[in-house]
């Protein structure tokens, strides 16, 4: 709907033709000239087999999350991940499907994949800091204001590598300025002024009664010349991926986004497929389990527990147990909610650390998921103590509580760990984004995501 998706869009296009490029060249180098034309076809079509695998590891590591990558320090760190992932997949490849492929490209492979990395790179150095967001930048409009229209405008000024330059409307002199020079269309035409000046307008619906002519004058010249036109708050959604809590709160909201899921086919094949995933996941994992529980008992002592358990706060306010490796000295918890562990938290054991660094200490919730007190996907369950003063404190704290809880979630892959109310609000953006959105789709890309995130530090997250 957004130029924002097209800019995403065109980085994937972009990164094809560099995969060719790329290819191209280190045939070149490798064989200290141009190759013969049916060489380079003979070997695009088969490395083009591998195009679905690089692209998913770009997806995966967030090379298409333009505000991640606007920061150099996270677009070299992403660089990085992605070849070594891409490299060790296609080596794979490969090795399987020698003999169908016929051919073995070591070096053309490695030259390959290095050169398309690199040129991503720069490119996406270039695309966000330089040059080609401004030639693709939308001109939008805000009419009507409020403190979160003002909070949307301050960010896009100063992230101009998002693609949107905020344009003032005018404020003309009486109603026959505004309808004979700017809003309305001359001869009753489209491509008037105002689409010469505005490729989005962005309403706040609710300020419409404090100004009905400015706010009808401006939608029908918008309608007529074709500008899209859009609330704030989808525009903050689909800007941020969140949605304000306190918008969700409204029971219109309830009703469309929330009430009418509850008996969908997406909710019973998601049950479906959480049961077959923590099943298999238990059955694989049962080996990795065995010796995390021997680790715990040798290093730890055999008097200690391996387990650790917590009441936590699931679906519609129920609680439940939940199970997780212990990575604290018996007690920690003690410390009350709210209270979030550093790399130099004493309290955090040998094994723990370990545990903590790989988040294999959450494996055990696969157990909680199979009974159904949790699904693969959703909001985070918190301690039962946590929850009551977070509501007390953040107003709608409990609608996200309209969706099973679970094991990675929207907000975990998006916000760093919480350790304030105010990290705790922040989160409920994005929880309430999946309480909205959720879907199949939804589901599987935040899973490809968690990957990501197990090597992501907190640090990497704004503050």
């Amino acid at each position: 709907m957004f130029m924002f998706r097209w800019r995403r869009l065109l980085l994937f296009l972009g990164d094809i033709v560099l995969f060719y490029l790329s290819l191209a060249l280190a045939l070149t180098v490798r064989r200290w000239g141009l190759p013969p034309f049916e060489f380079f076809a003979q070997h695009a079509r088969i490395f083009s087999l591998f195009i679905p695998v690089w692209a998913g590891v770009f997806y995966v590591v967030g090379f298409y999350d333009l505000r991640r990558i606007n920061k150099l320090v996270n677009l070299i760190n992403y660089t990085l991940l992605a070849f070594a992932v891409n490299f060790g997949a296609a080596t794979a490849f490969f090795y399987i499907f020698t003999v169908q492929l016929e051919i073995t490209p070591k070096t053309h492979l490695l030259l390959t994949l290095l050169f398309l990395h690199v040129f991503a790179t720069l490119c996406r150095r270039v695309w966000t800091r330089f040059f080609l967001f401004k030639l693709l930048a939308q001109r939008v409009a805000f009419l009507g204001s409020n403190p979160l229209v003002e909070e949307i405008k301050r960010d896009l000024a100063r992230n101009p590598h998002l693609g949107f330059t905020v344009v003032p409307l005018p404020e003309p002199d009486g109603q026959r300025k505004m309808r004979d020079e700017y809003w309305l269309p001359r001869g009753g035409n489209a491509g008037g002024e105002f689409s010469a000046r505005v490729d989005l307008l962005v309403v706040d619906a609710e300020d419409a009664e404090k100004n009905p002519f400015q706010e009808s004058a401006a939608i029908s010249s918008a309608v007529m010349e074709e500008v899209p036109i859009i609330t704030h708050l989808d525009f903050y959604e689909d800007l941020y991926d969140k949605i304000p809590p306190e918008h969700a709160a409204k029971p219109s909201w309830l009703f469309s986004n929330v009430l009418h899921k509850r008996n969908s086919f997406y909710i019973v094949i998601k049950r479906g497929l959480d049961v077959l995933a923590a099943a298999l996941g238990l059955l694989v994992l049962a080996p990795f389990l065995a010796a995390a529980y021997l680790a715990l008992k040798v290093l730890d002592g055999w008097d200690k527990p391996v387990f650790f358990f917590q009441k936590r706060v699931g679906y519609l306010g129920r609680k439940f147990i939940i199970w997780k490796l212990r990575t604290m000295v018996p007690g920690a918890d003690k410390a009350g909610p709210l209270y979030q562990a550093s790399d130099g938290d004493g309290r955090i054991t040998g094994v723990g650390r370990l545990l903590r660094l790989t988040r294999f200490d959450e494996i055990p919730q696969l157990w909680n998921v199979l009974k159904g007190d949790m699904s693969l996907v959703g909001p985070r369950p918190e301690w039962t103590k946590e929850v009551r003063i977070l509501e007390r404190s953040i107003p709608h704290y409990h609608l996200r509580h309209l969706v099973k809880p679970g094991m990675s979630g929207w907000a975990q892959i998006n916000f760093r760990a919480t350790a304030s109310a105010r990290d705790s609000i922040e989160k409920l953006h994005f929880d309430l984004y999946y309480v909205k959105n959720m879907t199949l789709a939804l589901d599987i890309g935040i899973l490809l995501r968690t990957v990501r995130r197990v090597f992501q530090r907190d640090e990497s997250f704004a503050a």
